[in-house]
């Protein structure tokens, strides 16, 4: 399996091998965590949950301003002008009344929520289509994914002796959402026919 090949590749330093699979897209901390904690896995590399929370949170926000800086490019430069018009009147409706400190705390909320699409690739895509500025986007993304890496903390502590099950389990809800994605995606193809 892919998580014991990485866990015996990495078998001398745990902290990185969390850190690259909470880089990884749809994995980030969710899948990271229970990794790190999973003593299956990592027997004796297994990390002190300070560790793994930290680990796990360093490498889901890595990506973090890159994607939010690249987002914005692609918005700007390669939108043609009526996408770009249609979906800025779209923003601008939805965010009209809106304070900057909503629309941070709405995509830190967003970000927290431990599902499937909902962690710090999306949010950061999500925040380089909006108006806030980057470092606004960045302290609300980081925020979201500190309190979605404590959510699961909390989960693997409880359940401390079922953290491969976790893991298992978020795998199974990630490849469900995926699965979801594709068949949705295959209905609407179908019926555009």
């Amino acid at each position: 399996m892919l998580l014991e090949n990485i866990a015996s590749f990495f078998a001398d330093n745990s902290f990185l091998a969390t850190l690259i699979i909470a880089l990884i897209p749809g994995l980030e901390g969710r899948i990271a965590i229970p990794f790190a904690l999973s003593t299956q896995l990592l027997a004796e590399n297994t990390l002190t949950p300070l560790c793994a929370f930290v680990s796990a949170f360093l490498g889901s926000i890595i990506p973090c301003v890159p994607v939010i800086l690249l987002t914005k490019k692609f918005k700007n430069k390669y939108l043609t002008d009526i996408s770009k018009n249609r979906f800025q009147k779209k923003i601008n409706k939805i965010s009209a009344g809106t304070s900057t400190f909503k629309k941070i705390f709405l995509l830190s909320t967003f970000v927290a929520v431990p599902l499937p699409m909902t962690g710090v690739w999306s949010g950061s895509i999500i925040a380089g289509f909006t108006s806030l500025k980057v470092w606004q986007s960045f302290i609300g993304i980081c925020t979201g994914s500190a309190i979605a890496c404590s959510i699961i903390l909390i989960v693997c502590l409880f359940f401390e002796n079922s953290t491969l099950q976790i893991l298992y389990f978020s795998l199974c809800i990630l490849a469900i959402f995926i699965l979801i994605e594709l068949v949705s995606n295959l209905i609407r193809k179908n019926a555009s026919k």
